[in-house]
């Protein structure tokens, strides 16, 4: 009984502290930081400045980014995308499903939130099971806080693309 009791305290506490967490405003992140391109007339570059932490990096709106790529990206890199709350549970069960019966990792478990999170926060990229369970919960607090097209856009405007370029937008250029 005793034991029992204090596994249900151990559960409920550990549940309201992740609810309290995804609850909270998200904290700054490399998003804030943008570069500057001044344009004339006709849409051509007169000036570009990197961001402040040395990135050219662009916002990109998801209605500028052709449909195509948008469900390219989802069939290849997160299937339910529009079914889950930032982190799979299916996928995360496949993957340790295969690593148990190959003994080494086989495919990876990481939904487009997840990684926008490894986007916007660095830290949260280091390969170790207690970052990925900060990941998993910052893709959680992502998603009570953002629409599922506000994801995208953030994806789309931090991803790599060689060198300082970040976002489909400066690597388009």
């Amino acid at each position: 009984g005793r034991i029992l009791l204090m596994l249900f305290l151990a559960v409920s506490i550990s549940l309201t502290a992740a609810i309290w967490d995804i609850m909270r405003p998200l904290p700054p992140s490399r998003l804030e930081y943008l570069s500057h391109v001044i344009l004339d007339e006709k849409g051509s570059i007169l000036e570009t400045r990197l961001s402040r932490d040395g990135y050219w990096r662009e916002k990109i709106d998801l209605d500028d980014i052709d449909e195509r790529l948008v469900n390219i990206l989802i069939a290849y890199e997160d299937k339910r995308f529009w079914d889950h709350y930032g982190v799979d549970i299916l996928a995360i069960t496949r993957a340790i499903y295969d690593a148990s019966r190959t003994g080494k990792i086989s495919s990876g478990a990481s939904t487009i939130t997840m990684q926008t999170a490894r986007l916007m926060y660095p830290s949260l990229g280091k390969k170790n099971l207690l970052t990925k369970l900060k990941q998993m919960l910052m893709a959680l607090r992502i998603e009570f806080h953002w629409t599922k097209s506000q994801i995208l856009e953030a994806y789309f405007t931090l991803a790599p693309y060689g060198g300082n370029i970040e976002g489909i937008s400066a690597g388009a250029r």
